[in-house]
């Protein structure tokens, strides 16, 4: 970039420099790519999120500079929505406001302060071309649409529409609360009796029982298991019940009692004392 000077004394661009398209501007201290990159960041980020980020790139700004290059950015221009979506928003306290969204890009157009039907049609026919307007119940709305944009069909949005219906049905609920009752089926019809099936079945039916059978089918092809009811042990294992009469292993049965009386012990062990160990001479 060339530094240049003006010859005549009179001139007061004495120097000046070559302005290089694309890489200088003039009075600014970024080039074109840089300030891009400034706007970008204040536009996803703001303030404090942009100056962060541009800290990172090597851009040391402050969050009031990000902030002021992105008040200086040009508006985009409006383009007359095929949707439009009407609502109002608090500003403070009990003082409300308008808002015009774009319901296909779902960006916000314009606001102002008041929810004025006046406006609203006069925005209407400044920017003709509307076909379709999502509002909530609003009178207001519903007149400014009507006078700005009489051929646009006026529809509920969503919220609304699912809070009118609830409300609705729930009056509808309250009124005829005593015909519920009546409307309700009976205990036997709610609940029918479930069907009774053997213990063998409803045991064949876990997997635990579908994997015992299997493996009593490779181990005896050709028979069937036997599924007690109580085939499942802990930890899903298959155990056998003995049959009535058999004592279970583990703990002795007591034998019958004798004549004189008295009970015959157990076992061996638990009738005579075990032998103690002969004692050492010190």
């Amino acid at each position: 970039m060339l530094r240049l000077y003006c010859e005549n004394t009179a001139c007061g661009k004495v120097p000046f420099a070559e302005q290089v398209p694309g890489l200088t501007v003039r009075y600014q201290r970024r080039t074109p790519l840089l300030q891009r990159v400034v706007e970008a960041a204040g536009v996803l980020l703001a303030g404090r999120g942009g100056a962060r980020m541009l800290r990172v790139l090597n851009v040391t700004l402050s969050r009031c500079t990000v902030l002021s290059q992105l008040m200086r950015m040009p508006l985009p221009p409006l383009v007359t929505p095929w949707v439009l979506g009407v609502d109002d928003f608090a500003l403070y306290g009990d003082t409300y406001g308008t808002l015009l969204v774009d319901a296909t890009t779902r960006l916000p157009l314009t606001l102002w302060e008041g929810q004025d039907a006046g406006q609203l049609s006069r925005w209407l026919r400044e920017h003709p071309g509307v076909g379709f307007v999502c509002r909530d119940g609003s009178l207001p709305y519903r007149q400014g649409i009507s006078a700005g944009a009489p051929e646009a069909v006026q529809v509920s949005d969503r919220f609304h529409l699912w809070q009118g219906l609830s409300r609705r049905v729930q009056d509808i609920a309250a009124a005829h609360r005593s015909c519920l009752p009546a409307a309700l089926p009976s205990a036997e019809e709610a609940d029918p009796a479930p069907d009774e099936k053997t213990t063998e079945n409803a045991a064949a039916d876990t997997r635990a029982g579908q994997h015992a059978q299997r493996l009593f089918q490779a181990v005896h092809p050709g028979s069937l298991p036997r599924l007690p009811a109580t085939t499942l042990g802990r930890g899903g294992t298959q155990r056998d019940d003995p049959p009535s009469g058999t004592p279970r292993q583990g703990r002795p049965r007591a034998l019958p009692a004798r004549e004189d009386g008295h009970r015959a012990p157990a076992t061996r062990a638990a009738a005579e004392p075990a032998p103690r160990a002969p004692a050492v001479p010190a």
